[in-house]
């Protein structure tokens, strides 16, 4: 097996050999054997290629830096001093380099090697991560550098017609914050911050998230939330219909480890991220038929597991959502609210009314877990799951995410283990599609299609269980995705 970092600087490839710094090439012929490791932080451009010259080529073990950086470093945003990753951030953050450093011709090897020492010091850095990157996240890039190759089926008509839409409903909503509300530049995120701070709301992974959470009670949250999405859509939608799309396909950029609790994530276009009366813009390939498949109360279910109480466990057979919105919200039909409030309160939110604090007391398993899991955070520094996936803490942050982190992280290994297995045990005739955070998009021969899908079905529980044996997992499927 070969290991070679490579890069690419104006149409031209350099790679250097990880196990013998001597072997610097420029200009190298892109030729790989399939059990290769390839490091780059060039992924998308290495795939890409790849397939232009050979529509057939069987893709090397390529892993992304990105993905590996935010694994191994056990970082959150509040250790990074920089928004967008890029190599020389890395480099510097990790404090192999200065601010002085300047790439250019002369020093492209040197810049390989001190991306190739880096690297090799990562994956020696913390033995559950190495194994959960071996064991786990080259099978997963496998998978989804695979797809990346092929990319995925789109009916162009339908995402044309959708992007006049959304425009028009963007332009609308724009109108409301300036004319009712005095916000003229809605689309501004320090106005969006300003808002939320100045009504005191909590900003937890994400703005949106935090419009999202108050969108029920805050009317200029809604507007902002529907602002937000809209536009997301709509830099989607154009992405589907862009030169690297066209010809009824787009070609999504997959990262296997999008963010801390591992997630994979797609990006331009963010098809995972459509809403569902979007999602009809993708269909499958001639002879296929989708398939959807998602766990039913995913983190209220490995919640109800890992802290062991019998009430909440009970509740997940029946509903833990509905019953959160009969008991806090008297109304059973504010599941969707009552599952944002179930978010918040895993994520620590500390604004959260003394109605709902007091229903989360009853479980009195679930508290005594969010402590021994906070008092774990403390006592070592950092958290994670049965294989990896730490997130370090920084001792002077308020780290509220510990339990969500716990969570979170573990449905990413169950997520991850079940698209592994159906992989193992369909190479063909079931293409994965769209990761979600609790579901998969596949596409599947016509021909079988009903057995396939039972089995699919059963490959998504057994997993499930394996990690969260307390309780009885549930699953949805259907030809649908929206």
């Amino acid at each position: 097996m070969r290991r070679l970092i490579i890069m690419r600087v104006e149409s031209q490839w350099y790679s250097l050999n990880l196990d013998n710094f001597e072997e610097f090439n420029s200009d190298i012929f892109l030729m790989f054997r399939r059990t290769d490791q390839i490091i780059t932080f060039q992924t998308s451009d290495l795939i890409r290629e790849l397939y232009s010259k050979n529509h057939k080529t069987i893709l090397p073990n390529i892993i992304d830096l990105e993905s590996f950086d935010k694994q191994m470093a056990q970082e959150g945003k509040e250790f990074k001093e920089y928004k967008e990753w890029k190599a020389i951030s890395f480099l510097r953050h990790h404090k192999v380099i200065d601010s002085g450093f300047d790439l250019n011709s002369k020093n492209f090897k040197l810049f390989l090697e001190y991306l190739a020492t880096l690297y090799l010091s990562l994956l020696e850095k913390d033995n559950s991560e190495k194994n959960r990157f071996e064991s786990v996240e080259i099978k997963v890039n496998n998978l989804i550098y695979e797809r990346q190759k092929k990319g995925v089926r789109i009916n162009t008509a339908i995402a044309e017609e959708k992007c006049v839409k959304i425009e028009k409903e963007i332009y609308r909503i724009k109108n409301i914050f300036q004319l009712q509300y005095g916000i003229f530049d809605p689309e501004n995120e320090k106005q969006q911050r300003f808002y939320l701070d100045s009504k005191k709301y909590n900003v937890f992974e994400s703005l949106l998230d935090a419009f999202k959470a108050r969108r029920n009670e805050d009317i200029i949250c809604k507007y902002f939330y529907e602002l937000i999405r809209n536009k997301q859509d709509l830099e989607s939608l154009l992405y589907t219909i862009s030169r690297w799309g066209g010809a009824q396909r787009t070609y999504p950029i997959y990262v296997g480890f999008g963010t801390i609790t591992s997630r994979i994530i797609t990006r331009e276009p963010s098809l995972q991220n459509l809403r569902k009366v979007n999602r009809d813009v993708i269909i499958p390939d001639p002879g296929m038929k989708l398939l959807y498949v998602d766990y039913s109360q995913f983190e209220a279910g490995i919640l109800a597991s890992l802290c062991n109480d019998d009430n909440m466990i009970k509740l997940y057979n029946s509903d833990i959502y509905k019953d959160l919105a009969i008991k806090v919200l008297q109304d059973e039909n504010k599941r969707d609210e009552a599952k944002i409030i179930f978010y918040r309160y895993m994520y620590g939110d500390t604004t959260l009314s003394t109605k709902v604090r007091s229903y989360f007391a009853k479980f009195t398993e679930l508290e005594k877990f969010r402590k021994e899991v906070e008092s774990e955070l403390t006592s070592n520094g950092k958290i994670g799951t049965i294989n990896g996936n730490f997130r370090s803490s920084k001792e002077d942050a308020e780290n509220i995410w510990s339990l969500s982190h716990k969570v979170q992280s573990t449905a990413s290994l169950i997520y991850k283990n079940a698209l592994i297995e159906v992989y193992n045990n369909f190479f063909l005739g079931v293409d994965f599609l769209i990761p979600m955070h609790d579901g998969t998009l596949y596409q599947i021969n016509e021909i079988g299609y009903d057995e396939v899908q039972k089995q699919i079905e059963k490959i998504y529980l057994e997993e499930f269980k394996k990690i969260c044996p307390k309780i009885n997992p549930r699953i949805k499927s259907n030809e649908l995705f929206q």
